[in-house]
């Protein structure tokens, strides 16, 4: 299999939170000879600060603008396999840089999901899930994201499939595509 994807030198994972971009993209980055590349850890290495700790002191516009430098910063690099946060693709300008440089491929996942993995993880790690009630939080925010989401080259569903599982069916749109 090539390392360019459809003339893109590398491939971006999007998807809401708990869509498994980070285990997907290590297991896919593996199978494919390439690096992989976490956008939010990127962040919070520039920033050098945790990502709540981001939300909490200067808030989600700051958040945003630093996962803008990090998207101008990392994508143009070939030959990675980069996981984005899901919020990512929502800023035109992160877009078009993405699409530049990369194949993008969403995974699909249901709130029920979402839901599942974030009790799962104690609800660690997700600021904007710390809301009254996270369900509505996640319908919300999955209703609104979708429309960008659904600008990528392909999607996944990756409920109730093991990352593997993901990893293949992958594979197999990207050799269906070349």
């Amino acid at each position: 299999m090539s390392t360019e994807f459809r003339g893109r030198p590398g491939i971006t994972l999007t998807g809401f939170m708990f869509s498994g971009k980070s285990s997907v993209g290590r297991k896919l980055a593996g199978w494919l000879g390439l690096k992989f590349v976490d956008l939010d850890s990127e962040i919070v290495r520039a920033a050098g600060s945790p990502i709540e700790k981001i939300f909490a002191g200067q808030g989600e516009s700051e958040f945003r603008r630093l996962e803008r430098e990090a998207v101008e910063r990392v994508l143009p690099r070939p030959g990675q396999v980069v996981a984005v946060g899901g919020g990512a693709v929502i800023d035109p300008i992160n877009l078009e840089i993405i699409r530049k440089h990369s194949y993008i491929i969403w995974l699909k996942v249901s709130v029920q999901t979402v839901l599942e993995r974030w009790k799962k993880s104690r609800g660690r790690r997700r600021p904007l899930l710390q809301v009254e009630d996270p369900e509505q939080q996640i319908v919300r925010m999955l209703a609104e994201r979708s429309k960008f989401y659904s600008r990528c080259d392909f999607s996944i569903e990756s409920d109730g499939l093991t990352v593997d599982e993901v990893v293949d069916n992958i594979l197999q749109n990207l050799e269906a595509d070349e």
